[in-house]
């Protein structure tokens, strides 16, 4: 396979999950956020949050938007200057896709074509609150529609490693943003709410009930979302899933021993401490080792130079 083809697969998966992504938590945002004690300062404190999530507080910060619902709705969803927002994504996995149809499914492209064109027609329905719901509904289905087309019709081969090995490195990446928590959310007197939150925004939250616990509780949602290896959205089965994307791959020698530390130290994560100290910490050299292995993945198979000393400190994933 050509570095180009290689680093375009990975890319559109990346860009996949990351609008499946952001629907999700802004659909999730808007059910919770109308069931949150607390007066519109609170609310809009929960939105702005959503920003930090996924990475964009400058852009959000010279976008001119307002800190509110609407305007971390724009941002998130519709500006098409903010290259991780919704119709971003989108946009760049179908012109990703469109330089190497040949290598996927014709429903694959039908159907990218038919999600790119209902957010063309439909973008503004994210933004009103009465119509959101519905409309990114919509857009999570048609992204499950697409990673099940390829996980039914497509040869298990180096394409298929690479789009999977991308989806599940976006996946990890943003469950290390997501669990990035603010210490005053994890207060006793935030009860439960913070937690189904999490749960409700990976779809996590039927699941854990059944393994874990019916009672939602602040050490079970991180213990489950972190190191569980059956639930397709946890951080450890992400990086397992990676790691066995990357041994089907030639020249894997550096990339997969950084996997395994990573998966090691996952495993090894004490809940109570972090809990106790705040998951920040430990969140935030979980995000610098996965640019490292992002970093290692572009200079190994899609021949992109190694970032110099200065740039990798300024690396970001998202």
């Amino acid at each position: 396979m050509l570095s180009r083809i290689a680093a375009n697969v990975y890319w559109m998966a990346r860009y996949l999950e990351r609008a499946e992504n952001t629907a999700r938590l802004v659909s999730v945002t808007s059910a919770l956020v109308l069931d949150m004690p607390g007066g519109q300062e609170d609310h809009d404190r929960s939105w702005t949050h959503l920003v930090t999530i996924v990475g964009g507080e400058y852009l959000f910060s010279v976008s001119g938007e307002s800190r509110d619902e609407k305007g971390v709705c724009r941002f998130l969803l519709s500006r098409e200057d903010n290259p991780s927002s919704l119709i971003s994504a989108i946009e760049q996995a179908r012109e990703n896709l469109r330089t190497m149809r040949d290598h996927f499914p014709r429903e694959f492209w039908e159907n990218l074509n038919t999600l790119h064109g209902f957010l063309k027609q439909n973008i503004q329905s994210g933004i009103e609150s009465g119509r959101r719901h519905d409309f990114l509904d919509e857009v999570v289905r048609h992204c499950q529609v697409l990673v099940g087309i390829l996980i039914g019709t497509s040869s298990r081969d180096t394409t298929f490693d690479f789009f999977r090995m991308g989806q599940h490195l976006e996946r990890a990446d943003m469950n290390t943003r997501i669990l990035d928590l603010d210490p005053a959310r994890l207060e006793p007197s935030a009860g439960s709410l913070p937690w189904i939150k999490l749960l409700r925004s990976v779809s996590a939250e039927q699941m854990y009930r059944r393994h874990v616990h019916p009672r939602v509780s602040g050490p079970g949602v991180l213990g489950y979302l972190l190191q569980d290896r059956r639930f397709p959205r946890s951080l450890n089965y992400c990086l397992r899933e990676v790691e066995r994307c990357l041994a089907t791959l030639d020249n894997n020698a550096l990339c997969i021993p950084l996997v395994k530390r990573m998966e090691h130290m996952v495993d090894d994560a004490d809940m109570t401490f972090l809990l106790q100290n705040g998951p920040g910490n430990f969140m935030d050299v979980m995000q610098q080792e996965l640019c490292k292995l992002h970093n290692h993945i572009a200079a190994i198979y899609f021949a992109v130079p190694p970032p110099s000393t200065s740039e990798a400190a300024q690396f970001s994933c998202a």
